[in-house]
């Protein structure tokens, strides 16, 4: 070895001389550095530096110094090589020769004209095996603790380089992934700090904003929103209490109208995260432009419009076209014309079963707001707990099974009209709030404390005398005032003459042709008997009894049968049982009992007046029996 033959030379020197060689450089250059020093200071043939492959058992050459020559690209399996009790061990080992006769599978030794070997295993910190140091000479290699000293100490110094390698390695892909994640996204994402000032934006955010990236870093993040939502965003941001380390998020409920350069004004979607970075916070704000989802969902609302409203010009049964010639009708409908265009709340008086929607619908159909949305309620289908929900929305969480924000009947019908079908059953915790929406035209969603605008026009209607109601302390007195503006009666079916006639032929003529029957003539017995008939129901209980009629029709003769002497359910259920009942009859039987039952109570499950009270079993236990019959209550609304 050349340093036998300069053992007079201090260890001391040649390590500074080493040193001096590879201190300018790090990474891949630090290693070709360091194994050609130690090649030529130490005298050997060989030196080289891998990095360890853990999975495959394998060593990869980072750099590899042979006879002045650097090898490139050598990579071998450890398994039978020299190599193998280094990786093993932890301090030096050292074959001072016949390395090839040890290790006679190694297929590198005898090419590389292998003599004797000396290498060490490069750990990071925590112990772990990063590579090696190795070196091999063409002769035998004495055991000198100064060759012994610089080879330990180099392997300390390559170790600590490979490990600040792989930190690199780790960050640098780490801030890749970032930059992926952060450019690759559609939404906007905007940093800012206390002062409100931006610190970070993303491509998609220049591009939203339509600025130039130096027009927008350092720019107060209140120049790009409305005042509006500006003040949206610092309520939301006060609501981030965030005390600890971890990052905290909120969705900011409803949208923030941004601006861009051009003064451009746009509705996002946005949420704001809170996090601390070097013991300052910071905020990001990611955004996303609403504003081509919100035109498709208004054009797909407008166009949901227009098909109904076509669909209620085909054919007499459709839903806008009020049948009758009786002069009680015709003193409704010129009030229905009169309020129509108006914006006025509308409060509609009637018996159950005499057409409250389709009079509200009429007014919506001839109103300034007849192409926007017209949404209904009924209040005496739903249980009180939701109903709430149901009018105004919820946000995600606000109540269990709450998995995801809703938006309720008013926001839906927001520029439109709402239709509260038995607002007289609406809870009294619920009135206030209905009151402050006609009032002020504002609400909150359940489990949130945002206040909402919307322009919406209310149309109510009740079978119940308010007045009395509100007399028994049922019913707020100020919102009854409030509805009232414009009452407007619907007469009962048995007040309007040969109007029941006009009906029962249109009903014939929709049935026949829905069922595939023959139009089958009424006889001059059948009107008498509809004219002279009660009708408790009114033009609902007509309806049916009609489509009842043209379904049991035989041959050239119809049979309408009234509830005075001719009652479907005397027929069905009344009747004395004979002998055992299959299954299949008594689920028949217990179909046919539900559905009177809603009838009876007009699709009300809940309350005193519901059908559950009715048949004398707990609403949920009715909820369930319909569920498993396919039974929807509001179809007898």
């Amino acid at each position: 070895m050349k340093l036998s033959n300069e053992a007079h030379i201090p260890s001391i020197l040649l390590v500074k001389k080493i040193f001096e060689g590879t201190s300018a450089y790090t990474g891949r250059q630090f290693f070709k550095h360091l194994v050609k020093q130690l090649a030529e200071v130490l005298g050997v043939h060989g030196v080289w530096i891998t990095e360890y492959k853990e999975q495959e058992y394998r060593l990869n050459s980072l750099a590899f110094s042979l006879n002045g020559v650097f090898i490139e690209k050598y990579e071998y399996d450890i398994k039978g090589t020299p190599c193998e009790p280094v990786i093993e061990s932890n301090g030096i080992c050292h074959i001072p020769e016949n390395v090839i006769e040890l290790f006679p599978n190694d297929p590198d030794l005898a090419p590389l004209d292998a003599v004797s070997y000396m290498g060490i295993a490069l750990r990071n910190t925590e112990g772990k095996i990063l590579g090696h140091l190795a070196m091999l000479d063409n002769k035998p290699m004495k055991e000198l603790p100064e060759v012994f000293g610089i080879f330990d100490y180099f392997a300390v110094r390559a170790a600590a380089e490979l490990q600040r390698m792989h930190y690199e390695n780790h960050l640098q892909a780490s801030k890749a992934k970032i930059s992926r994640l952060f450019n690759g996204t559609m939404d906007a994402i905007i940093e800012f700090n206390t002062d409100m000032l931006i610190t970070q934006a993303n491509e998609a955010a220049l591009t939203t904003f339509k600025v130039k990236k130096i027009d927008f870093i350092g720019q107060p993040i209140k120049k790009f929103l409305e005042e509006t939502a500006f003040q949206k965003l610092m309520d939301t941001r006060s609501l981030l209490k965030n005390e600890a380390d971890e990052p905290a998020s909120l969705w900011i409920q409803g949208y923030l109208q941004c601006l861009n350069s051009e003064k451009g004004v746009f509705p996002a979607d946005a949420t704001l995260s809170c996090y601390r970075f070097e013991s300052q916070y910071f905020y990001a704000l990611f955004i996303r432009d609403v504003k081509d989802r919100l035109q498709q969902e208004a054009e797909i609302k407008k166009l949901m419009v227009e098909t109904r409203m076509l669909k209620e010009k085909v054919g007499i049964h459709q839903i806008n076209n009020i049948i009758g010639e009786s002069e009680l009708l015709k003193m409704m409908l010129a009030q229905v014309e009169l309020v129509a265009p108006t914006d006025s709340t509308v409060l509609i008086l009637g018996e159950t079963g005499t057409g409250k929607e389709l009079v509200a619908r009429e007014i919506f159909r001839k109103s300034k707001r007849g192409d926007q949305p017209f949404i209904t309620l009924n209040c005496a289908v739903l249980p009180p707990d939701l109903i709430e929900s149901e009018l105004f929305g919820h946000v995600k969480g606000a109540f269990t099974g709450a998995i995801k924000a809703r938006e309720g009947r008013f926001k839906l019908a927001d520029g439109g009209t709402i239709f509260l079908d038995e607002v007289g059953e609406l809870p009294s915790s619920l009135q206030a709030k209905l009151l402050r929406v006609i009032q002020e035209g504002e609400f909150e969603m359940v489990g949130s404390s945002i206040t909402q605008k919307i322009d919406v026009r209310i149309i109510a209607a009740t079978h119940r005398n308010l007045k009395k109601e509100v007399a028994r302390q049922r019913f707020r007195e100020d919102l009854y005032y409030r509805l009232n503006v414009f009452p407007i009666h619907i007469p009962p079916l048995r007040e309007r003459g040969n109007d029941i006639l006009l009906l029962t032929e249109a009903f014939l003529k929709k049935n026949s042709i829905r069922y595939g029957r023959p139009l089958l003539p009424l006889t001059d017995i059948d009107r008498t008997k509809l004219l002279k008939y009660s009708w408790p129901g009114n033009v609902r209980e007509l309806q049916n009894i009609i489509e009842r009629a043209v379904i049991t029709s035989q041959q050239e003769k119809i049979h309408i049968a009234l509830a005075t002497n001719e009652d479907p359910r005397i027929e069905t259920i009344a009747q004395p049982i004979k002998g055992v009942m299959t299954q299949k009859e008594l689920t028949r039987l217990e179909i046919e009992n539900l559905k009177i039952a809603l009838k009876e109570t007009k699709g009300k499950v809940f309350g005193e007046d519901g059908a559950a009270k009715l048949i004398g079993i707990p609403p949920t236990t009715l909820g369930s029996k319909l569920k498993k019959h396919g039974i929807d209550p509001k179809t007898f609304a």
